[in-house]
């Protein structure tokens, strides 16, 4: 049952879409691509992402960064959002104890997922779909070295070069597993399964 709510942020609120299962046993938070470029939590990849999790026994919440749909505010360069993330992050917490809670982002949302690292307390896993590491601030660093971190991009995306993906992934976490996936662009066009196969095997771990 998927319920929509209204979270308390540092904005106002924002609008939000929660799956809590009874017998859920982990907890996810996903974060979508950059609102002006018409990204939300409708996103079809944070669409994706949120499906496989719920196959794996995950609460999961996914909200719309401040400006967008419901939302109060206004798209404050990254900044602001990483504020979003941590208000649904700590909302999220409240709801589920001491469940184990992990952090997934596309794009734009990827990078406020990597910017909120360092002040996320104690998350058991980062997924990062499409980061742009070259093009936006990805210097955060985990605040545990053990940090379960999955990165996945395809071989023709324009923003994300897969070289530059897997030499910033070795800097930034020892532990990162890096999947390319063949034939997809930035936004995953016709590539969706084998996306939601890549999720799938990290989520299932």
């Amino acid at each position: 049952m998927q319920t929509e709510l209204l979270i308390p942020s540092p904005a106002g609120h924002l609008e939000a879409r929660l799956y809590h299962p009874r017998d859920a046993v982990r907890a996810i938070v996903l974060c979508h691509p950059h609102p002006q470029y018409g990204g939300s939590m409708h996103d079809t990849v944070v669409e994706t992402l949120d499906d496989v999790a719920r196959r794996h026994g995950f609460a999961t919440l996914r909200f719309n960064f401040r400006g967008v749909g419901e939302s109060t505010g206004h798209f404050d360069s990254g900044a602001g959002e990483v504020d979003d993330l941590l208000a649904a992050l700590a909302w999220m917490r409240d709801r589920v104890g001491a469940m184990p809670v992990w952090l997934a982002g596309f794009s734009f949302g990827s990078n406020v997922v990597w910017r909120a690292i360092e002040r996320a307390g104690d998350v058991a896993g980062v997924l990062l779909v499409a980061p742009p590491v070259t093009m936006m601030d990805f210097s955060a660093r985990p605040p545990t070295s053990g940090l379960a971190v999955t990165l996945i991009a395809g071989d023709r995306d324009d923003y994300v070069d897969a070289a530059d993906l897997g030499r910033w992934a070795a800097n930034a976490s020892p532990s990162a597993n890096v999947e390319i996936i063949a034939g997809a662009d930035h936004f995953f066009s016709g590539r969706y399964s084998e996306l939601a196969k890549a999720a799938d095997r990290t989520l299932a771990a």
